[in-house]
């Protein structure tokens, strides 16, 4: 069974639309794979992209009987669930359900990610990294101050 990722482990869904927005607005650096905020508290911070969807209701006003309204699912979670993503509608068997196309939001990726190809110079100590270093998350707190911000800024900037 897939999990519902609306909130889990400080990922936020973004949709594609508002992310478009705000590009063509020069408030983010958009590369399809992760964006960059250049406004607000966050500013600078850089995002992973997971594609996603949310699932706004049953084509036609049918039955939920999958439980999917108001749910967030990668594309992969609907793929592994039978179903099929197609512009603003998703297929799971004989259920159509109109969805907003958007992105999971995941700050600690892109770090790591940053981590693991340095654009710099080899550091002079072969040493790996602690794991307390300032631009990687410590534990739960930090991961959920992260999400924090990017929700200030999303809330701040809907308009």
């Amino acid at each position: 069974m897939t999990r519902d990722l609306s909130m889990t482990g400080g990922l936020l869904f973004v949709s594609q639309a508002l992310l478009a927005a705000w590009a063509g607005q020069g408030r983010i650096d958009l590369d399809g794979r992760s964006i960059a905020l250049l406004a607000g508290q966050a500013r600078g911070r850089r995002y992973a992209l997971v594609p996603a969807v949310r699932f706004l209701r049953v084509a036609g006003g049918g039955e939920d009987a999958l439980g999917l309204v108001a749910r967030v699912k990668t594309l992969d979670q609907v793929r592994e669930i039978g179903g099929e993503a197609m512009a603003d509608s998703v297929v799971v068997g004989e259920a159509a359900y109109e969805v907003e196309p958007g992105f999971l939001a995941e700050a600690s990726a892109v770090e790591a990610a940053a981590r693991a190809a340095p654009a710099g110079p080899a550091p002079s100590s072969s040493a790996p990294s602690a794991a307390g270093s300032p631009d990687q998350p410590r534990d739960l707190d930090d991961r959920r101050r992260e999400a924090e911000a990017l929700a200030r800024f999303l809330l701040d900037n809907l308009s």
